[in-house]
């Protein structure tokens, strides 16, 4: 049986994801972008350890075919390049372009802003365990 503050996360959680889904649909078209390409972006951006297709196929849960569509525009469009790797030239490794993606990454500032705001208003004490549960929980999807 489920407390009242397990439904209220549960519900909390689900709204956050759909506000997230369609916030980051209006951002994809106000850049020209597909969905699936900014999220790609995006987690190029927060993971310096995802930097070749393979990286990114398995960690995003796509299809090669898919990521190297997506990474297709995306280099098209400037976003990002596509290096054969110095020590090993059968590696290809992605290069993000920091110029082209600024404005996107200022795009995001204002829910920075909002989440800093909020965060403000809790403990360390409070905020850790807020962030254990959504580390816990972010794999979930």
């Amino acid at each position: 049986m489920s407390s009242p503050n397990s439904t209220r996360i549960q519900r909390a959680f689900q709204g956050a994801l759909v506000n997230a889904v369609l916030g980051n649909e209006r951002i994809a078209r106000e850049f020209d972008m597909l969905v699936t390409d900014l999220q790609t972006l995006h987690l190029l951006v927060l993971r310096e350890d995802v930097r070749t297709p393979k990286q990114l196929s398995q960690t995003a849960g796509l299809p090669t075919s898919t990521v190297t569509r997506v990474l297709d525009r995306l280099e098209a469009v400037g976003y990002l390049r596509r290096a054969h790797d110095p020590q090993d030239r059968r590696r290809i490794n992605i290069e993000l372009i920091a110029e082209k993606i600024a404005p996107i990454i200022s795009r995001y500032e204002k829910y920075t802003d909002t989440i800093d705001r909020t965060n403000a208003e809790f403990t360390e004490e409070e905020l850790g365990t807020v962030a254990r549960y959504l580390e816990q929980t972010s794999s979930t999807f």
